[in-house]
């Protein structure tokens, strides 16, 4: 399935709205010129901008390409599809129970043995290392708290 390009930049340009209202919403830091509105108000603005040239390229190109094409739409891509969707409802359902490293490892070796069409081997080591290393930057260089959950031994950062 193919979508017309001003379809794709009519979503990305509402999402950089979305992203810009709910960035203003960050109280402010005293004593600053910026604060936490800053950098999700320039991503907001970048998708914006984006989403208007898509919208352009799109339109001036509905006559010759159409607004959808479902040539080439199988059963396993929307599956594929529904998994990554289904997955990121139960990461946000899941991740204050459970906590980020067993969520986040779990589910993105699942969808690894999926996508790689059932090595789970390589899945595993893979999932397990950058969850590992994602939960360590976000706890040790961005000060981010994750949700800790069943693990019960701290992890070392």
């Amino acid at each position: 399935m193919k979508l017309n390009d001003a379809v794709l930049g009519l979503v990305v340009l509402l999402g950089g709205l979305a992203i810009i209202l709910q960035a203003r919403t960050f109280p402010p830091t005293h004593g600053q010129a910026y604060g936490p509105d800053l950098f999700p108000t320039i991503i907001g603005l970048g998708f914006v901008l984006s989403g208007i040239v898509l919208v352009i390229g799109g339109w001036r190109e509905r006559q010759v390409v159409g607004w959808v094409d479902f040539a080439g739409v199988s059963f396993g891509r929307l599956l594929d599809a529904g998994l990554v969707l289904l997955y990121i409802a139960a990461f946000i359902v899941l991740v204050p129970r459970l906590g980020f490293v067993l969520t986040a490892g779990i589910g993105a070796w699942g969808l690894m043995v999926r996508f790689q069409g059932g090595k789970w081997p390589s899945a595993l080591v893979i999932a397990t290392v950058v969850t590992l290393v994602t939960d360590w930057a976000f706890r040790s260089l961005l000060l981010v708290p994750l949700p800790q959950g069943l693990i019960l031994p701290r992890l070392p950062w």
